[in-house]
């Protein structure tokens, strides 16, 4: 598996392609997804919008948007993440930038493997699942 993280919003985290490789690999592995390419393309609300408008035909602000364009069931996509919104939801949830960030990563790469949050118990249930992913990637960083 391939990882990139493009950084397109000069006030992103820097974040180690490493670390998050592994992340990604852990979910799709438990996630039972064959996998790719990966790219994360760090962007600003303005760019978000233009691709939500583009792509989806929706004319509106949102945090995470994930594209698949693999085929034969192999994951190799893509997952855009405003930075702008980003930020805000952090000081909402009083986290740091680079732990929400990394959420939506983990958010992304769920929609990428099936997940749905369209109803409100999708949205629960998806969330539940980042924070397994997020606290245990937390923990294996602290432990060294």
């Amino acid at each position: 598996m391939k990882l990139q993280i493009f950084t397109e919003h000069a006030r992103a985290p820097k974040f180690n392609c490493g670390e998050v490789s592994f992340l990604v690999r852990h979910i799709l592995n438990e996630e039972g997804k064959e996998f790719d390419n990966r790219n994360v393309v760090l962007v600003g609300d303005d760019y978000l919008v233009e691709i939500n408008r583009k792509f989806l035909n929706h004319d509106y602000t949102t945090d995470v948007i994930s594209f698949d364009l693999g085929d034969d069931g192999i994951i190799d996509g893509e997952i855009y993440i405003s930075i702008d919104r980003a930020r805000n939801q952090a000081r909402r949830y009083k986290v740091s930038l680079e732990m929400e960030a990394l959420r939506l990563i983990v958010h992304g790469i769920l929609h990428l493997s099936g997940w749905d949050d369209r109803t409100r118990s999708q949205k629960l249930r998806m969330r539940k699942r980042e924070n397994v992913f997020i606290q245990a990637f937390y923990q294996k960083r602290n432990k060294g």
